[in-house]
């Protein structure tokens, strides 16, 4: 698996251009409405910490609970912040699909064994957004148990990224 690391380390390395595209598209998107009015350093800043993370998510054996933990705060905060939960899964939706253009751009994939390995990266990132959208439906959900019990719902406190370590 040296080319998916050399590819993890290519997304980490340009996750400031491969934000800077997805931004350009969430904010004009019919399906990302609720994106398009929020200031575009913080939409980057959203896309580039999940790029720029990504690499120890896919070449670690990061818990699932951690992973999970991190996305249903997401949710909740996207939630909070007001944005309908379709919206939300689209732009996961868009940043993955940015990621892999981006490296399907970078034109390193020239041989049967790099595609193919590459088409294993590929898999690896598909789950991560997988769990990532449902994870955050997750958050959605909890916090609309929370409101149909009564109990006030979180208000809109920054996703921490969960300790590397």
């Amino acid at each position: 698996m040296v080319l998916a690391s050399r590819l993890i380390k290519i997304i980490e390395k340009n996750s400031d251009v491969i934000a800077d595209r997805w931004v350009e598209e969430v904010i004009t998107l019919p399906y990302t409405r609720s994106y398009w009015n929020l200031p575009h350093d913080v939409l980057h800043e959203r896309a580039e910490s999940v790029c720029s993370r990504m690499g120890y998510y896919l070449g670690r054996r990061l818990p699932k609970e951690r992973l999970a933990g991190f996305y249903r705060k997401m949710g909740k905060a996207r939630r909070s912040e007001g944005h309908p939960v379709e919206d939300v899964i689209m732009a996961l939706f868009l940043l993955k699909r940015h990621i892999w253009l981006f490296v399907l751009q970078e034109g390193l994939l020239t041989t049967n064994l790099e595609l193919y390995q590459a088409l294993e990266l590929n898999n690896r990132v598909v789950l991560y957004f997988d769990r990532a959208i449902y994870y955050v439906a997750q958050g959605y959900a909890d916090e609309d148990e929370k409101e149909a019990s009564g109990e006030p719902a979180e208000q809109g406190q920054p996703v921490q990224e969960p300790e590397l370590t």
